[in-house]
């Protein structure tokens, strides 16, 4: 298991890795020898990062590929499968250097009523992608189409969650939320926070130019 502070694996996504550090670059050789899967859990808040410190819910993905580097390092993509949570772990393997949990698989519930959810969602991506280009930061039209182009409710709502919300302890909330609906009503509210800030940052910055805003 890879333990981070700034990534949540949604199942349905594309993770880019670099991995650098000596016990997961030994994490990956094992991996890659064997079914080429391990989990990545956000580090608890104050947890200080430590190995066996993450999140009770985490998620599974598979290395899709992986290019190593003359230096030891290499650079992956994992595919997220599915939420775990995690339930211990092994302490007899200490000697390996990484975090080996024991997981348990979660699934989804509900979404049968997930339509009367999206058309708000893909009203709130539209109006975000809208406010990020007015502050010069605009989203790919071929990003905003694929994700509005989704009609399973639940991966629209966790690719949306992986690509568009910024805040990790969002993100970590809405993988540990399991109610399809619940989930996609809680990343409406988030996107409407996120909108609510860029539009307050672009009042504040007023006419002044996007290059200029970091002058004093």
């Amino acid at each position: 298991m890879m333990v981070l502070p700034n990534a949540v694996l949604f199942p349905g996504t594309l993770m880019p890795l670099y991995v650098f550090e000596p016990r997961y670059r030994k994490m990956l050789a094992d991996c890659l020898e064997g079914e080429r899967m391990f989990a990545v859990g956000l580090s608890r808040p104050g947890a200080g990062g430590g190995p066996t410190e993450p999140c009770a819910v985490a998620g599974v993905g598979l290395v899709r590929t992986c290019i190593g580097q003359a230096d030891g390092t290499s650079n992956l993509v994992l595919q997220g499968l599915e939420r775990v949570r995690i339930v211990g772990f092994e302490t007899e393997h200490a000697e390996w250097g990484y975090p080996v949990a024991r997981i348990a698989p979660l699934q989804s519930v509900g979404g049968a009523e997930a339509g009367t959810v999206r058309e708000p969602l893909v009203g709130m991506v539209r109006k975000l992608a809208k406010a990020r280009a007015r502050l010069g930061v605009e989203l790919p039209k071929s990003v905003v189409d694929s994700l509005i182009a989704l009609e399973n409710a639940e991966l629209l709502a966790d690719v949306v969650s992986y690509t568009l919300l910024e805040d990790f302890q969002e993100k970590q909330l809405l993988l540990e939320t399991l109610d399809v609906n619940e989930r996609m009503m809680k990343l409406v509210e988030c996107l409407q926070r996120q909108v609510g800030q860029l539009e307050l940052w672009k009042a504040l910055q007023g006419k002044l130019p996007n290059k200029h805003v970091g002058h004093n």
